[in-house]
């Protein structure tokens, strides 16, 4: 997938791309301070993967994720400027920072 890039440009949305069976895809989000490149938020560590990805503004992003194999999903939105994420999928939800995000997916 290619980057997708806020409106302001500020930030992107890069993708980790990587097959875990044959025609099975994950494709990873990474959100990226195009300034200094840095990572603001990424789940490198699991099989999580973005299928939707669209920006509500300037600083804020929704990423539709499901985990591999695809029966848990959730909606992430993320906004970069101020470190804040909220989740919602079909049992619980989540808000915090991009960190307790993290460990929240991670569990489930």
């Amino acid at each position: 997938m290619e980057d997708i890039f806020s409106p302001d440009r500020r930030y992107k949305v890069s993708f980790g791309s990587y097959e875990v069976r044959m025609s099975h895809w994950i494709d990873q989000p990474y959100l990226i301070r195009v300034s200094d490149n840095v990572s603001l938020f990424n789940l490198n560590a699991d099989v999580w993967s973005a299928s939707n990805v669209r920006w509500l503004d300037d600083s804020t992003v929704e990423l539709y994720m499901r985990k591999y194999p695809g029966l848990v999903a959730c909606t992430l939105t993320l906004n970069a400027l101020t470190n804040h994420a909220s989740a919602v999928n079909q049992t619980a939800s989540f808000a915090g920072a991009f960190s307790e995000l993290k460990i929240w997916l991670l569990s489930l």
